[in-house]
């Protein structure tokens, strides 16, 4: 019984690895790790765009309710109409600090009389 070693001048019938590998038809590629980690993140980025969306029209319907006509403008106005809302906001709560200023001062002073 004698046992006989393979040596280096045998051949083999199967392609090395390293040539199966590279292999391959053309147009194909092969899928990495980093293919891979792109393509879950993209999955990702658009669930969180199609909550952003979702968050988004929640926030324009709050504010067509909270404007005053609203509900009737595009988008486009509807900020427009925020931003001078707020603007009036602002003017009405100076105003009144400043008639609240006013009546406190004369609350201080009894000799201010009102009318007359």
């Amino acid at each position: 019984m004698e046992k006989t070693l393979a040596t280096s001048n045998t051949k083999r019938s199967s392609p090395s690895p390293s040539i199966a590998v590279n292999a391959r038809p053309a147009g194909f590629k092969r899928r990495t790790r980093q293919r891979l980690s792109d393509e879950t993140a993209s999955v990702r980025e658009s669930c969180v765009e199609d909550d952003d969306e979702e968050g988004v029209e929640e926030k324009i319907e709050a504010l067509q309710t909270i404007v005053p006509g609203g509900a009737a403008l595009g988008v486009d106005a509807l900020f427009e109409e925020t931003a001078s809302y707020i603007l009036a906001l602002q003017c009405q709560i100076n105003a009144i600090k400043v008639l609240t200023s006013f009546l406190e001062s004369c609350e201080k002073d009894d000799d201010m009389k009102f009318g007359g």
